[in-house]
């Protein structure tokens, strides 16, 4: 039987390793912000308008949050030496992170969530309606996109603290955002018959 998660992995790899190297698919002729969301790893060292980027802060701002908790703030990170720093740590940016032009770094306030069961999932779902948002704002806007995951390296947490965390809140991940010249490679989605579970 075929590990249908594992070809999707590997897939996927294929698609960063394309992505890293400038190899993608042409322009689609039409676009619609849902269909043609994807994740951008390549960007143009080019400042991020002003106006665009008041427009992603409001996208966050509204993002929907649980029991309207608003609990994800934003740090962003323009300075080149942090860039490379946060690539160095988080997992997920290695070897592309420092080109993005700006990178947010989601965190949640641990004081909106008052039951001990809430920690536990309650910051990532907040942190996850705020990095969709972003997609979609960004994808509207003719930006680049793409969510790093929070996975810190046991050794980096310290350095992760101490540079980007001193209120010691809970780190949910980062958000790389710039213009591209060329547009990251379409991933496959799934059927609609394997959405549901039967």
């Amino acid at each position: 039987m075929s590990d249908v998660y594992q070809e999707r992995y590997l897939a996927h790899m294929e698609r960063k390793r394309r992505s890293l190297a400038h190899e993608s698919p042409p322009e689609p002729t039409f676009w619609d912000v849902l269909y043609n969301r994807r994740s951008q790893r390549v960007f143009l060292r080019r400042p991020i308008e002003k106006n665009s980027l008041e427009r992603i802060y409001q996208a966050i701002r509204l993002a929907p949050s649980s029991c309207n908790r608003q609990a994800i703030v934003v740090q962003r990170v323009l300075a080149f030496p942090d860039k490379c720093i946060l690539q160095d740590i988080l997992v997920g940016g290695r070897d592309w992170l420092e080109q993005a032009p700006e990178v947010l770094l989601l965190f949640a306030d641990m004081l909106a969530y008052k039951s001990p069961f809430e920690t536990d999932y309650m910051p990532w779902l907040d942190a996850g309606f705020v990095a969709e948002s972003v997609y979609l704002a960004a994808e509207a806007l003719g930006l680049g996109c793409c969510y790093v995951n929070p996975n810190i390296k046991g050794k980096d947490i310290d350095l992760f603290d101490e540079r980007f965390n001193p209120r010691g809140l809970r780190f949910c991940g980062a958000i790389a955002l710039g213009y591209y010249e060329t547009r990251g490679p379409e991933s496959p989605k799934r059927t609609l018959s394997e959405l549901f579970y039967e």
